[in-house]
């Protein structure tokens, strides 16, 4: 009998209408690296005296069912705004194919859910969990090496059986960005000597739990948004440094660009810089490691933006 291999898994997912309840029609094949995304229920000891005729435990019981778990995947051209839009909502679309501009924005009162399929073909087993919302989103930046992001991710519940639920799936063409084709700017200029960065983005999730027989919570609620990060620079000039002393803000972005028509910007429109000490560790250079937060700019009328530029329409992520 064969055993579950990695390389044979697939993740399928597509919206839900009703939250909490799985579509009934073709899902969408995604790519990923890896997924821990899954039901767990613990045992609890029941402390309970007297039950027998010595010191051993009586039976444990099981807790609530949490669904929870994080995504790793590529950043790509098409894949990645199914993505963006479960972590921000739908997003607004302008341009022609095939420069289609999709434009996601922080804050959304309302975050969409998503039911996704994790399949184990060599067993056979599926686990179907619903009621998926995506509540951070963390990516990393340097010189080198594939592109990818971390999604965390909370669902209500998570049924396993013995075929996939997903219908026939439809996959799209993989166009993958990679971190050579990174770039960062600071008020519209492009910010030099950058080792390194990192930016997480969450929606401050929580999981509501009521009393059920089910045991499932009852949904997961957004909270207040939040972004922070970090810029790991070369200690070439005081540009940063005196942005942190004044306690001023500035406008950060960091793209990911194939070419004109193929592009990934997140913008974060008021950035704060945090004070940052430039340690002299031996005769190499001195780098500098400044930790940012951003807000909401009233200008931009929300904290971040992302831009996905594409051939896709705008139905494909509605």
């Amino acid at each position: 009998m064969p055993r579950a291999i990695g390389a044979n898994c697939r993740l399928l997912t597509l919206p839900e209408t009703t939250y909490g309840t799985a579509p009934g029609s073709n899902w969408r094949r995604m790519p990923f690296l890896s997924c821990d995304l899954g039901a767990e229920q613990p045992l609890l000891d029941a402390d309970v005296i007297g039950v027998g005729s010595n010191r051993d435990p009586a039976a444990p019981f099981l807790d609530t069912v949490t669904v929870q778990g994080q995504a790793v995947v590529p950043v790509d051209l098409v894949n990645i705004g199914h993505w963006l839009r479960l972590l921000l909502g739908a997003p607004t679309t302008t341009g022609t194919n095939p420069n289609f501009i999709h434009t996601f924005g922080s804050g959304a009162a309302a975050l969409p859910s998503n039911s996704v399929e994790i399949g184990y073909p060599d067993v056979p087993n599926f686990d179907v969990c619903t009621g998926v919302r995506a509540d951070t989103l963390e990516i990393d930046i340097s010189p080198s090496g594939p592109a990818t992001a971390t999604f965390g991710l909370m669902g209500q519940g998570s049924l396993r059986g013995g075929a996939s639920s997903g219908g026939t799936p439809t996959s799209a063409a993989y166009t993958a960005f990679n971190k050579a084709q990174g770039s960062i700017t600071r008020a519209g200029s492009a910010l030099a000597q950058v080792t390194g960065a990192r930016m997480t983005y969450s929606n401050g999730m929580e999981m509501v739990r009521t009393i059920r027989a089910d045991r499932r919570i009852e949904g997961v609620d957004p909270g207040v948004a939040r972004c922070t990060g970090q810029v790991t620079v070369r200690f070439e000039n005081t540009t940063l440094l005196a942005q942190a002393q004044n306690g001023s803000a500035a406008e950060f972005a960091f793209a990911y660009t194939i070419d004109a028509n193929r592009s990934l910007t997140v913008t974060l429109h008021e950035v704060y810089l945090a004070l940052a000490k430039t340690p002299i560790e031996g005769p190499a250079g001195v780098e500098a490691s400044f930790n940012f937060r951003a807000a909401f700019n009233a200008t931009a009328t929300r904290m971040m933006t992302v831009a996905l530029r594409n051939q896709q329409a705008a139905v494909d992520y509605a």
